[in-house]
């Protein structure tokens, strides 16, 4: 086991609560602590205390452990006993200070005595407790009265969460590890650290390649995890105890549901103590468990009989209610299936397509799998989370499921319906190949199946071998066979997939030509409409058409009713960045507002685009930190195997959101797992390229301006070059911003003359990148007046502060002041910072040059705590080049060990400067010259 795997947990990520109670026993009268079980307040208590005492005050403590250079006391009394007069010199500072955990257990005469010594100016206290249960009345009176501060410890957030977890664990810990332990924890300080501790001690979270990776719990709770949270959850009543079994196996419970089994005033109880969460859904009112991971211990230690009438309780509850929603006959599905109940088929069926739909592919799989057993009556059903039916060596035994189908003719149809789904819901599990090999079995089988589900099946089939496969000439000749074999009114989604394999190979101006002489053929064929429309829009919009994609998109928007819920929500998405290019931010929220409403949602979305679209627009507005925490919520959510979104694009965005929030290092690290995923499934060039964006934007706030420039160069010439003049301009644009104008010496006319034809924003970037190109101060003050009246508030004031630049440059001094002036304002009335190219204009940069990209880049590397042989891997060079690369950085940091890395890296500068130098782990370590 590794140093830091057995290091105690350090005091992090509340500098903000230690500085609040520093001032409050310093200057008042001290500090109340309040919070949830378990947040973290005795540790924050101890320490504080702690601190105290270092700095010479007089520290007295009741119970707890013993505090060097404190007094300890049994009881309150006794503490109190001590307190002289002449042990305080009459200012706050002077005053003992009295440290007092579970305050809530304080008798009421000692807690009215504490707050009588307070109140009258003899000490100070400082104290904690439990914000779900009743204080003795003096210690109400304490904060009341404003004697003390009143402090909140909250649990931890996604940002605040990682940095405990890079102190706890000595390096980075990857994004989807992350996202997964904050679900589970809730940010909960006591259940991150046992939860943590456990996955370390059973081996599942671990590093690799320099990055900490957790897959979640891989066997039941250990002994003490499972301990922490029964204390979490004694005294309960029996009415209490059931409630919490049943939200074990079956949460979330509709309010409906629970007072329907007589447990109403249970989860009201349950609720006040903080056990339980309620939460509105639209029109129903649901009821979970508040710590997520209190579901798998209870449930792991709850009898099967229990578990297994709870469940069957729950499913025929909700099957009373007329289960009128998919989520009710999954769930209904998925409880029979858990308590030992095979459904009947086609009930079985119907739940696997609508998991599928909702992106649970393992729960679809298994359910798939089941409906191609025999009747119910000859099958008992399998664990839920026991070992897969028709499963080899951990892949689908397709000649077994084939035998199946062919040994009972009348089941055939249900059973090849059954294999077509399999095949979609494989592709959505990653296993393109598994899926392809299913789908040609069930595609083989002359049985008649419903021709919507066959044609679906087909487009999932020649999507798969297109992308994910890159199997692009046989999907092209698959394709050609199956309309002309299909039925002429079945075809059209066939056609739809045409175009949609277009965008994917970057051929958008093909996929709009072959996308609106279908539409115009079949455009009243909802199926065919709403496969095409959503991504016709896409690919006009890319072009630099945008008032065409919108028109495109306004023309069908009456039939949107009649379009499933993705469709929807896709086309919606296109709409929302239809009206932002052409700078309707206003129109855009509507649209992303649209979006939200057929997201169904907890963490998964119907489709990533809808969020990565609405984390742009924030970004656009001047709210990167919004961004960032959409993004961590959906970070490990999957976007559809239907639209280019690869799991490094989010990624990608959400290090390019930490890049603008002024979070450098933990952008660096994001970009450096980007780098790792990049090739971990289909790629676009679409996604290629908007991930290289993020990139060279992170290199941009970070420092890096040479490299940014150079990366964002090479990406607006390829975009050029394949018609995205969208992508190509706002490329163009980064590169001018971050070297005034500098990066755009290469011929770019005909780029601008496209880009002023879209219209919107675009347009107004295209002046953006003339005015920086030929220094005019005026063009400049007009895109800052513009922009800000779109509502790109950070554009808007650095357009401002480069046309004062400009202004001053032009020797045009008053013209400058009063784009300094207008600059200032915009900072000012909305809370906006200007990037760093612009803060640092005309100072030197002369640090950047003291160690070269690829010393920084194996400086970055070496000080995570990478071996010399990984970090050779990872760079693809010898392990000799490392050695002699950190010789000349030791040399140069004025170091002699590798321990001493990161203290000369930030010698070098501060949170910024050390990630500017870090990050060419992500640029070209061969970058050309910016032409």
């Amino acid at each position: 086991m590794e140093k830091n795997e057995t290091s105690d947990w350090p005091i992090t990520a509340r500098d903000a609560e230690l500085r609040t109670i520093r001032t409050a026993i310093g200057q008042h009268g001290g500090a109340l602590l309040f919070g949830a079980p378990g947040v973290g307040k005795s540790r924050l208590l101890s320490t504080a205390l702690r601190r105290a005492a270092e700095e010479g005050r007089t520290v007295l403590h009741v119970g707890g452990v013993a505090l060097t250079g404190t007094r300890g006391f049994g009881t309150l009394a006794e503490c109190l006993e001590a307190v002289r007069p002449s042990t305080s010199d009459g200012t706050a500072a002077g005053r003992p200070l009295v440290g007092i955990d579970d305050a809530h257990t304080l008798d009421a005469a000692s807690s009215l005595r504490l707050h009588r010594l307070v109140a009258a100016g003899r000490l100070s206290v400082l104290a904690a407790t439990r914000q779900d249960v009743a204080a003795p009345t003096g210690i109400d009176k304490l904060w009341v009265e404003r004697l003390v501060e009143h402090v909140e410890v909250a649990p931890f957030d996604s940002a605040a969460m990682g940095r405990v977890l890079r102190a706890r664990l000595g390096g980075h810990t990857d994004t989807a590890t992350l996202e997964r332990l904050w679900a589970a924890t809730h940010g909960n300080a006591l259940m991150l650290r046992e939860l943590v501790e456990h996955a370390l001690q059973e081996g599942s979270l671990r590093r690799t390649d320099g990055v900490w990776r957790w897959s979640g719990l891989t066997e039941r709770p250990g002994r003490r995890l499972s301990d922490v949270i029964r204390v979490s959850l004694r005294d309960l009543s029996l009415d209490e105890h059931e409630l919490v079994h049943m939200l074990a196996v079956a949460e979330p419970l509709e309010a409906d549901i629970v007072a329907a089994a007589g447990l109403a005033k249970a989860a009201e109880s349950l609720d006040l103590r903080g056990i339980v969460s309620v939460e509105r859904k639209r029109a129903r009112v649901q009821i979970r468990l508040a710590v997520p991971l209190s579901r798998v211990v209870v449930a792991s230690r709850m009898s099967d009989l229990t578990a297994n009438r709870l469940r069957r309780e729950v499913a025929d509850a909700l099957e009373r209610t007329g289960a009128r929603r998919d989520e009710d006959v999954l769930r209904i599905v998925s409880l029979r299936m858990e308590a030992g109940i095979v459904p009947e088929p086609d009930q079985l069926l119907t739940a696997a397509g609508i998991a599928a739909r909702r992106r649970d592919f393992p729960l679809a799989e298994r359910m798939c799998l089941l409906a191609l057993h025999d009747a119910p009556d000859d099958l008992d059903a399998p664990p839920m989370y026991g070992p897969l039916p028709d499963r080899t060596n951990g892949t689908v035994d397709v000649r077994r499921l084939m035998t199946r189908v062919e040994e009972s003719p009348a089941r055939a149809p249900y059973r090849v319906r059954a294999l077509l789904l399999l095949g979609k819901v494989l592709v959505g599990r990653g296993s393109p190949a598994e899926a392809e090999e299913v789908l040609s079995a069930a595609s083989a089988c002359r049985v008649p199946v419903p021709p919507a589900e066959y044609v679906s099946a087909l487009h999932t089939r020649v999507l798969n071998m297109a992308w994910s496969l890159g199997r692009v000439q046989d999907a092209s000749r698959l394709l050609d066979r199956m309309i002309a074999e299909v039925r002429p009114e079945h075809a059209g989604v066939l056609h739809a997939t045409r175009v949609l394999i277009s965008v994917l190979a970057d051929r958008l101006s093909d996929a709009v030509s072959q996308g609106e002489t279908v539409l115009a053929e079949r455009g009243e064929d909802a199926a065919v409409a709403q496969m095409l429309v959503p991504t016709v829009a896409f690919a006009r919009a890319e072009l630099g058409d945008v008032i065409g994609a919108s028109r495109l998109l306004d023309g069908y928007r009456d039939a949107f009713t009649g379009w499933d819920a993705a469709s929807v929500t896709l086309a919606d998405s296109v709409s929302a960045r239809c009206a932002s290019l052409l700078g309707d931010i206003r129109g855009a929220a509507e649209a992303l507002e649209r979006v939200q409403h057929h997201d169904s949602g907890r963490g998964r979305p119907v489709l990533l685009q809808a969020h990565l679209d609405r984390s742009r627009l924030l970004r656009l507005l001047g709210r990167p930190e919004e961004a960032v925490a959409l993004l961590r919520r959906v970070i490990a959510g999957e976007g559809s195997e239907e639209y280019p979104v690869s799991g490094a694009w989010p990624l990608a965005q959400l290090a390019g959101a930490l890049a603008e929030s002024g979070h450098h290092t933990e952008a660096l690290r994001t970009m450096v797992e980007v780098r790792s995923l990049r090739y971990d499934g289909p790629v676009s060039s679409v996604t290629e390229d908007e991930t290289a964006y993020e990139s060279a934007l992170v290199l941009a706030h970070t420092g890096d301006h040479y490299s940014a420039a150079v990366q964002a160069t090479e990406l607006a010439g390829r975009a050029h070059a394949a018609g995205r003049t969208v992508r190509a301009t706002t490329a163009l644009l980064l590169a001018a911003r971050v070297t005034d104008g500098g990066a755009v010496r290469f011929p770019h006319r005909e780029l601008v003359r496209s880009a002023r034809a879209a219209g919107g924003l675009t347009r107004v970037y295209a002046d953006y990148v003339e005015g920086l190109a030929d220094a005019d101060g005026g063009t400049l003050m007009e895109v800052s007046r513009t922009l800000a009246l779109m509502g790109a508030l950070p554009l808007a004031a650095e357009a401002a502060a480069q046309a004062a630049r400009a202004f001053r440059t032009a020797g045009q001094h008053r013209k400058s002041r009063e784009a300094s002036a207008a600059c200032r304002d915009l900072q000012r009335d909305h809370g906006v910072t200007l990037p760093s190219w612009v803060e640092q204009d005309g100072r030197a940069d002369s640090d950047s040059a003291s160690l070269t990209p690829r010393e920084r880049e194996v400086a970055a590397l070496a000080a995570t705590g990478m071996s010399n042989r990984d970090i050779a891997t990872r760079l693809v060079v010898s392990v000799r080049t490392v050695e002699n690369h950190l010789h000349r950085i030791y040399h140069k940091l004025g170091i002699t060990a590798r321990n001493d890395l990161k203290r000369g890296l930030d010698r070098l500068g501060h949170d910024r400067d050390e990630a500017r130098r870090a990050l060419h782990l992500v640029a070209p370590a061969d970058s050309g010259q910016v032409a």
